[in-house]
């Protein structure tokens, strides 16, 4: 039994605009199955399809305004409405207060806590690592949860031994600018296969994209396009590869953003979680918010929070 989580920032469920909104003209034959058959926008309703289910999901998680980054995926990632508890959205980088909330409890500590195996499939250059240490940049609520279950974040000696899938799906950012001029690279449909190759490794992979909510702020449009097109080889070749008796395929976001460009602000859309696998229905029977979704991984592994 395993869970890949693909973690893609910032897109919502939006307005049926071609001159807004990517979804709505980019070509995702394999998003839209998932859909059943449908794009993914504003009255896309909750669709069971032959593989598991799509399910408009809550993000505001019942507060006013834009919700953001560091309070969404904490709420994705323990299972608490820290929204509400904070009394509002918050975000890029967590404070302090969600720092300690998520190193309370969070789906990686629990699953290591049991045995089980979990990390974040992202590699990360040693720049990024060094800014950590002097301070100069603060972990997102991903890569917090992660440490605060002591797993160590990958490096880009992951990457090119093929233990890591890079946030751009191909690797074309290690090589064009990152200065990795001999890293590798990979077809989206190769970058599907090598993830489904890793999560059958472990418990829990979790994969997480910022570029979505990066093109979401600065656009432009035709870049949006390609990259959702992109992920969707991506995603063609995973499922050409899952064992769907034995593992399940999460989709999901932590706020709107990319589905209205040219706004370069957070949307209050609902976001889309999309559940892959002969055990879909763990997660979709239950699941109305964000803040559903780690009670449900824990339940697929028959495991609960605290």
């Amino acid at each position: 039994m395993h869970i890949l989580l693909i973690f893609l920032d910032g897109i919502g469920l939006g307005e049926n605009d071609p001159a807004t909104n990517p979804f709505a003209v980019a070509k995702l034959p394999t998003l839209h199955a998932l859909a059943g058959g449908q794009r993914w926008l504003r009255t896309t309703p909750p669709t069971e399809t032959e593989h598991g289910f799509f399910v408009p999901t809550d993000a505001q998680l019942g507060i006013a305004g834009r919700p953001q980054s560091a309070t969404g995926q904490a709420t994705i990632l323990t299972g608490r409405n820290i929204p509400v508890i904070l009394g509002r959205h918050y975000g890029p980088k967590p404070t302090a207060e969600i720092r300690d909330l998520i190193a309370e409890d969070n789906i990686f500590k629990r699953l290591v806590s049991h045995g089980m195996r979990a990390t974040l499939i992202n590699p990360f250059p040693p720049a990024f690592f060094e800014r950590l240490e002097r301070g100069k940049s603060l972990p997102s609520s991903i890569q917090y949860a992660v440490l605060s279950a002591d797993i160590k974040l990958l490096t880009e000696a992951a990457y090119y031994a093929g233990q890591a899938v890079s946030p751009d799906w191909t690797g074309e950012g290690w090589t064009q600018f990152l200065g990795y001029t001999d890293a590798p690279t990979y077809s989206p449909q190769e970058a599907g296969h090598l993830l489904a190759k890793l999560a059958a490794e472990r418990h829990l992979t979790f994969f997480s994209t910022w570029i979505t909510d990066e093109l979401g702020h600065r656009g432009p449009f035709a870049h949006a396009v390609q990259f959702l097109e992109r992920t969707d080889g991506v995603m063609a070749g995973l499922l050409e590869a899952w064992d769907m008796q034995n593992g399940l395929i999460i989709v999901t976001s932590d706020h709107g953003n990319m589905e209205r460009q040219g706004d370069r602000r957070h949307t209050e859309n609902p976001v889309p979680t999309v559940i892959v696998g002969a055990a879909a229905h763990v997660f979709a029977d239950q699941l109305t918010t964000l803040a559903d979704i780690a009670p449900a991984v824990l339940r697929y592994f028959n495991l609960n929070l605290a």
